[in-house]
């Protein structure tokens, strides 16, 4: 028996669907290597923790999570990647940090270090991980992964680019991921392919910014744009969905765009487009592109196009120099816009950001009591969004059944469903069944399937 066979191999992401993508890649490298895949949870010999650094809470998640693997297992060599091993020195936590760029060579690292652990008892130091030396690693390319992200679910992530150009006066995720660079459409293509060919049903665009795809390329005019990506991928055999994860509505959202997305039979009805606050004093604060009427724009160019289209965004609640006015003024403009999810976030002050040392900090009470509000008010959309699709039609991708036989999944405009079975028919898992809405239960939607 090989020797790495007998080698557990545990990996986590926290936060992003990017983080998530980068580890499933990782884990389906290490299974062909040889190496015995485990959960994070349990004994193993090596733990990779994809870090996070969007909030302060995400941060010390990592941190918890680097000890909690040490005591799991005090022998274990523990790899450190991602956005907060990027931006803070990890040393004293884990065996090895490599930051946002290098994880092509990660498992090379792994094996190095496992095979000659006086040659290699080092760490990455920050400011070192990467020099051109280094495989020639740099931020200004793309760089691929050897694996292929297969998950554990009907649903996969597949990474079209990296980085942001943008300079949200909050966001460190900026800073740890670098500019951005696109993903060549052919690599897109052949491993959308092969996670068709595995049984996965649905695929999900996903990338530190997707509205900057392709931006690294505008000197060429052949260059393919985001939407030209998505019918090429719409066009794959045996694929069923395909969906955007997160947009900013600046820059992207056009009569043009949505002419070509409302013809592509897999493309979703559902678009996350960030928002942030529904006031224009804070999005300039924030450095946002986006301002309430070019939002409210964009929005109507969808629901031109896709009339049924649901819409879902993020908020950041307390930002600094954020009054009750403009709070109110949030609130009232995602009842305008009449969100059917909304992702809820205190702000976090994370240094080195422009954010950090603005005027107008907001008490951390006031910023809990607007996020409770704001969480009713989502609470409020979500339900509604339910109630008014109520006796329609829609397809359901049975993702996992409970322990009553229902089946959970999402319709294609990302309504969350709960399909009661019909007895005299078998459901398997990643099925498209087609349903029918039936009732309300709480923001679920009951279905049963169709005749």
């Amino acid at each position: 028996m090989n020797k790495k066979e007998q080698v557990k191999f545990a990996s986590q992401a926290l936060g992003c669907k990017t983080n998530q993508y980068e580890m499933d890649a990782l884990n389906d490298e290490a299974l062909a290597a040889g190496y015995q895949v485990v959960a994070a949870n349990e004994l193993a010999d090596v733990y990779v923790l994809n870090s996070c650094t969007v909030t302060a809470e995400a941060g010390r998640k990592s941190r918890q999570m680097l000890r909690r693997y040490r005591r799991q297992n005090p022998a274990a060599l523990i790899v450190c990647s991602g956005c907060h091993s990027e931006l803070y020195n990890l040393e004293s936590l884990c065996d090895l940090s490599i930051g946002t760029v290098g994880r092509s060579q990660l498992l090379d690292m792994i094996n190095d270090r496992l095979g000659n652990k006086e040659a290699y008892n080092r760490k990455i130091k920050p400011e070192k991980q990467y020099i051109p030396e280094n495989g020639g690693l740099s931020r200004s390319q793309y760089e691929e992964l050897p694996g292929t992200a297969f998950p554990d679910e009907v649903r996969a992530y597949l990474k079209i680019q990296d980085g942001c150009n943008n300079a949200c006066s909050y966001c460190a995720t900026t800073m740890a991921r670098g500019p951005a660079r696109s993903r060549q459409p052919e690599s897109i293509l052949r491993e959308a392919e092969k996670l068709v060919a595995r049984g996965f049903g649905e695929l999900i665009l996903t990338g530190t910014n997707l509205n900057s795809y392709a931006c690294d390329w505008r000197h060429d005019p052949n260059a393919p744009a985001l939407i030209d990506l998505l019918e090429n991928l719409n066009q794959i055999p045996g694929l069923i969905r395909l969906r955007l994860s997160s947009l900013d509505a600046a820059g992207i959202i056009s009569d043009a765009f949505m002419k070509r997305y409302a013809r592509m039979e897999r493309a979703c009805p559902h678009f996350h487009l960030s928002l942030q606050s529904g006031s224009d004093k804070v999005l300039r604060a924030m450095r946002r592109r986006d301002t309430r009427a070019s939002f409210r724009q964009a929005v109507g160019t969808i629901r031109k196009y896709l009339p049924a289209a649901e819409i879902s965004t993020d908020i950041i609640v307390g930002f600094p120099g954020e009054t009750e006015q403009d709070f109110q003024e949030t609130l009232d403009f995602c009842e305008e816009i009449d969100f059917m999810r909304i992702h809820v976030f205190r702000f976090s002050r994370r240094e080195k950001t422009k954010a950090y040392n603005l005027p107008g900090q907001v008490h951390g009470e006031v910023k809990r009591e607007r996020a409770k509000k704001m969480h009713v008010l989502a609470e409020k959309l979500a339900q509604r969004a339910i109630d008014r699709n109520l006796g329609e039609t829609r397809s359901v991708l049975a993702e996992r059944q409970d322990e009553l036989g229902r089946w959970h999944g999402y319709t294609e405009d990302y309504l969350p469903a709960i399909v009661v079975p019909d007895k005299a028919r078998t459901i398997s898992r990643g099925e498209l069944l087609e349903v029918t809405l039936c009732e309300r239960l709480d923001t679920f939607a009951i279905a049963k399937v169709s005749d």
